[in-house]
């Protein structure tokens, strides 16, 4: 038994163990190694009011207009407020990061941002170096348990309590707490396009939505602009921090594509940038980064550089073929400004919850900071919860007798059907029979056998996604309707919750106040 199992080992996961006294007992639950999920895969930054030309204020303004009117003010005010300061206090206990010439952090500059806010470490490495220091940093009462995968979250008398789990040496067994923690990930695999780790695969959602949790904002999946496209494949990721130093979409021709679709061009929102990139391809071929003009590609982008290199482009010479690949959702599993999920004991952070911070369309950097900002905020909450009382054993018995039907989905098909109905431009029709030929079902997943459980994961989280997709009736952010390319209004505010018991139409308050300082 432990005082809190979290079932995901990214920035939110390890920041909420680092952030828990010393002595609770916490489970961390991996699929494979301690760096496989995005956390690491993370180029770009963390976005944070830290410079004396910069504050909060500015910093949520443009997380809202990013947001397109979707975002939840009260949380964006937390975001910024607590993010500048977890971050300035995690620089000055040895957060890596990179200085200027007079050893301030430099910050860069991303889309959608007005000012340089962005800090980053080793170039376009931020996310394996915060993973570095963070794992570092772990505390001794964590016990690290790579290659679990959760198969089901245990449910007694209302509460979750428990997680089914299959071992790396084979066999299940549950693991008991009296606070479990979602903080699995995102959903980048169900696409054929995908900037993400292979770890995800959207099982937090399946998880949620099998154990009764409400889950909103599932619409709004985001396509990072900038995927590394070679012979149709996705082959790592572009940071837009690129585009940021200068660099430039182009055509063939070596025509800019941005001419005329944004004031801000390249550094317009990633929906905006992400269409237009899509829009071209299918109209007139492919698109290309043109950094050759960037100042010393290869010392501030290391990464992208050797990743470049590999596939037989050289970026200091060359322009880059790039396409949209799914990158982050906005959406998740619906919580509190804490954590907590609608089912007692389960708690969600990360790219998997659905805070409210990112609205319809997340602004550049601010994930890793929600990861920073709400794994501390759920420490915080759970120390002051009183302990429940959880059974000490809790049997899980399978009755493999009248399973409802489920066939083995081929996973490349379903990523080709999500990238077509559900990706960057939808319709209605399309949604519609996706969803006849993959329903939205419940299931007793502890009956199947573990690999059919993943699949019914993957063919739950693209379920989910559709379905709001198609109740969605305008376009706004990272969902974008061609039978009603337009924001409406009567839209603005309303939030899609799904779960086990239906649908139902949310409000979120969306306007800030006067200041956040």
């Amino acid at each position: 038994m432990y005082d809190v199992c979290i079932i995901g080992g990214g920035v939110a996961g390890l920041m909420l163990a680092r952030s828990l006294p010393d002595s609770y007992s916490i489970a961390l639950l991996t699929k494979q190694h301690a760096y496989a999920g995005n956390t690491a895969l993370a180029q770009g930054g963390i976005a944070a009011s830290i410079s004396l030309d910069d504050c909060a204020q500015s910093h949520a303004i443009d997380t809202m207009l990013a947001s397109a009117d979707h975002a939840d003010a009260e949380r964006v005010d937390i975001l910024v407020r607590e993010g500048a300061e977890i971050v300035a206090e995690l620089l000055a206990k040895g957060l890596p990061h990179d200085a200027d010439q007079n050893g301030h952090p430099a910050l860069g500059m991303e889309g959608a941002h007005s000012t340089r806010r962005i800090l980053h470490a080793g170039g376009d490495q931020t996310g394996s170096m915060l993973m570095q220091f963070l794992l570092e940093d772990s505390a001794e009462n964590m016990t690290r348990l790579p290659g679990h995968q959760a198969l089901e979250l245990i449910i007694s008398q209302g509460r979750c309590i428990g997680v089914l789990v299959s071992q790396p040496s084979g066999g299940r067994t549950i693991i008991q707490a009296r606070h479990i923690v979602l903080a699995t990930g995102g959903i980048g695999q169900l696409y054929s396009h995908t900037s993400n780790s292979s770890v995800a695969t959207g099982d937090g959602l399946s998880l949620a939505y099998h154990a009764g949790a409400v889950l909103e904002d599932l619409e709004f999946v985001q396509f990072h602009p900038t995927v590394l496209t070679i012979g149709g494949k996705s082959c790592g990721l572009i940071s837009e921090a690129v585009r940021g130093e200068g660099a430039l979409l182009v055509d063939r021709n070596g025509k800019r594509i941005m001419d005329g679709i944004h004031p801000l061009m390249e550094l317009a929102p990633r929906d905006v940038v992400a269409r237009a990139i899509e829009w071209h391809w299918q109209q007139h071929g492919p698109v290309y980064l043109d950094a050759r003009k960037v100042v010393e590609f290869a010392q501030n982008f290391p990464s992208i550089q050797t990743n470049c290199l590999r596939h037989g482009i050289d970026p200091r010479y060359e322009r880059i073929p790039v396409r949209p690949g799914a990158h982050f959702h906005m959406g998740g599993v619906k919580t509190d400004s804490y954590g907590a999920t609608t089912v007692a004991g389960l708690f969600a952070i990360g790219e998997v919850a659905s805070t409210g911070v990112h609205g319809a369309n997340r602004l550049a950097s601010n994930s890793l900071l929600e990861g920073l900002v709400f794994g501390r905020r759920l420490a915080k909450h759970i120390t002051e919860l009183t302990h429940p009382e959880v059974p000490l054993d809790v049997p899980v018995k399978s009755c493999v007798s009248r399973l409802p039907d489920f066939e083995a989905l081929d996973e490349s098909e379903l990523k080709k059907e999500m990238t077509h109905v559900a990706g960057i431009l939808r319709h209605p029709e399309q949604l519609a029979r996706f969803l006849k030929a993959h329903p939205l079902r419940s299931f007793r997943l502890r009956d199947y056998p573990d690999e059919l459980i993943a699949e019914i994961h993957r063919s739950t989280a693209s379920s989910l996604i559709a379905t709001a997709a198609l109740l969605r009736k305008e376009s706004r952010g990272g969902h974008y309707r061609l039978d009603v390319p337009e924001t409406k209004e009567q839209w603005t505010g309303k939030v899609i919750e799904l779960s086990r018991q239906g649908t139902s139409l949310g409000e979120r308050k969306i306007h800030l106040k006067e200041t956040v300082l």
